[in-house]
């Protein structure tokens, strides 16, 4: 069986998530002994992408958005919601979210433009759709029924080996709440702020580190800051390097995430192999990922959020108990599962009729 695994939109400057998963993927399936895994880039993206060879082991095939190579045997698999390629070959592409289809957490014309997109992709002809948790699968079956027989769960991993590198001096406070994603408004940095506001009223000491660049909504979370009593407790640490991010965990008194949505949830698994105890939302992929292993709050309640924070950082048999829980619950979740099931996928598709 031969995989034409497009990476056209992967950048070897600046892996975001997606990124990732692409890439684990690729090494992972190429250690599978009954697949012929090629990587695929669209011919536009050649001159952007010239250093992509360097990251994995196969080489790279250029092809037009036309496959005039494609044989029966062949299967084409868009990992990033994207099919860039056109064919009577069997395709797949992966669905990491439907946010857009909220129309609250980013700018209306990038909400609109991203729902065209993915009715246009998940109309077409599509032989599987894979979704990375048991949350988007939903949200596909909500707005595509036609495909509730078509969509499958390949759960993300959090076992990649990370470089490990100590915080600088003072770069973060002794005791601190850390939140470590994108600052804006689908995150609920809003709301994790009047949390923290109400964590400090109550008279507890431990700061705020916030780890992440800026999105939608940054303005308000900006002025939310400035304005606050306690902003000079609250620290914005902007991009992170990637050999720090372990650091930051290992040291937080607790994880805080209390996001609206994700598609997955990859830093409450993060920080769990960390060692670091977890709040996160009692809904949709967060409470799905965190499994029981995590603290959980409604989102929409900044007394909540503040609540479940305290559990953790008022009792230390708690919060060890907690830790363990979710070393445990992290250890689930590998990259080697993720390319199992997502060959699993494949067969599937290949023996369907």
């Amino acid at each position: 069986m031969k995989v034409l695994f497009d990476i056209s939109t992967l950048n070897p400057q600046k892996v975001t998530g997606v990124g990732v998963y692409m890439l684990q993927l690729l090494r992972h399936l190429e250690q599978s002994p009954t697949l012929e895994l090629q990587p695929v880039l669209k011919v536009s993206r050649l001159k952007k992408r010239t250093s992509l060879e360097t990251l994995i082991s196969k080489r790279v095939k250029i092809v037009p958005p036309w496959s005039p190579f494609a044989d029966a045997d062949q299967i084409y698999h868009g990992p990033d919601f994207k099919l860039d390629m056109r064919g009577a070959f069997p395709r797949i592409v992966t669905i990491h979210d439907l946010v857009v289809f909220e129309g609250l957490y980013s700018d209306p014309r990038f909400d609109q433009q991203g729902i065209e997109d993915l009715t246009s992709i998940l109309n077409s002809k599509l032989s599987a759709v894979i979704a990375n948790s048991e949350f988007t699968k939903s949200q596909i079956i909500k707005y595509f029924p036609q495909l509730k027989n078509k969509v499958h769960v390949t759960l993300l991993g959090c076992d990649q080996a990370r470089p490990t590198q100590e915080l600088p001096a003072n770069t973060v406070p002794e005791k601190y709440i850390l939140f470590l994603g994108t600052l804006e408004k689908r995150k609920n940095v809003l709301g994790l702020l009047e949390a923290f506001e109400i964590l400090r009223s109550q008279g507890r000491q431990e700061h705020l580190v916030l780890a992440g660049g800026w999105g939608f909504g940054a303005e308000a979370i900006r002025q939310k800051i400035q304005n606050s009593a306690f902003n000079s407790s609250i620290h914005c640490l902007n991009y992170i390097p990637e050999a720090m991010i372990n650091g930051l965990y290992k040291n937080a008194k607790a994880m805080v995430f209390p996001s609206f949505y994700e598609g997955f949830g990859i830093p409450i698994l993060e920080a769990m192999r960390a060692h670091c105890p977890v709040v996160t939302s009692a809904q949709g992929a967060m409470a799905e990922v965190a499994g029981g292993a995590a603290v959980l709050c409604n989102p929409h309640d900044s007394q909540s959020i503040a609540d479940a924070t305290l559990q953790i950082l008022c009792d230390n048999d708690f919060s060890n108990e907690q830790i363990q829980k979710g070393a445990q619950r992290a250890a689930q979740f590998t990259w080697s599962n993720c390319a199992s099931s997502t060959l699993d996928v494949y067969e599937k598709v290949r023996k369907a009729p």
